[in-house]
């Protein structure tokens, strides 16, 4: 794989013009798809505006003034994605990655208390040793739960549920299961962007299944692996806040 990339084949809702440089900066690998993430050096001049070149991004990267997910981050290349809580010293301020209509991805700021933890998205499980599970976020993170029964079908982790984590340990404080009545983020399709209640389950979950989701006063057909729980009947992350 090339360590570099061009402007025209970099996904087209990072916020760069086509024609103004050739190359951009290409995400190391990490904890986001290249398709869903921009690379943090990126983040910093591009989307917030606090660095006018890279080297002045990789400065501030290199001073550890910039924290994601509660720890100093020093690689200019890092992919940053879904959820991702981004904290910059200099202006004291706080941000959360959440999907957008416009730009698939955009930085909402939050407050300190909201940026100790972060919504993470049950992607896989494992069966350990000793009545443990593993989950496998959607952040490229696990975490490992103690079950009484790992062959119970009905245990309380399922894949497409969400996590709420406390940042920056990564320690498990509640468990948002996707179901009726569930207040969800839209991440894909045509309605990216977009919030609601989940008001009908498909008997069996695939991630191609449908479930109906009440948005406003008017109910849409979301497909389950576009729904991400951030909420039991109302958010408990900020979704009203100023986005960038």
């Amino acid at each position: 794989m090339s360590r570099h990339l061009k402007t025209y084949p970099a996904p087209r809702f990072w916020p760069i013009k086509i024609k103004e440089r050739e190359f951009v900066i290409r995400p190391n690998a990490g904890p986001h798809k290249i398709v869903n993430s921009m690379p943090l050096g990126l983040v910093l001049r591009d989307v917030l505006g606090y660095a006018k070149t890279v080297s002045e991004a990789k400065r501030l990267l290199a001073e550890g003034k910039v924290l994601v997910d509660g720890k100093v981050k020093t690689d200019y290349k890092l992919p940053i994605g879904l959820m991702d809580v981004i904290y910059l010293k200099p202006a004291d301020a706080y941000y959360r990655v959440l999907p957008n209509s416009v730009n698939k991805l955009a930085l909402m700021k939050i407050t300190a208390e909201e940026a100790g933890f972060k919504l993470a998205k049950v992607a896989g499980k494992r069966l350990l040793k000793e009545k443990k599970m593993q989950l496998n976020l959607h952040d490229g993170h696990c975490v490992s739960v103690d079950v009484s029964d790992p062959f119970n079908v009905d245990m309380p982790y399922r894949l497409m549920d969400t996590v709420k984590v406390s940042l920056p340990d990564g320690q498990i404080q509640e468990h948002i299961p996707l179901e009726v009545g569930a207040y969800v983020s839209i991440i894909g399709g045509t309605k990216i962007g977009k919030f609601g209640t989940v008001k009908d389950m498909p008997a069996t979950r695939s991630p191609n299944k449908l479930a109906t989701i009440t948005i406003g006063d008017s109910d849409a057909t979301v497909t389950l692996k576009y729904l991400f729980p951030i909420g039991k009947g109302s958010p408990i992350i900020n979704i009203n806040g100023e986005v960038t």
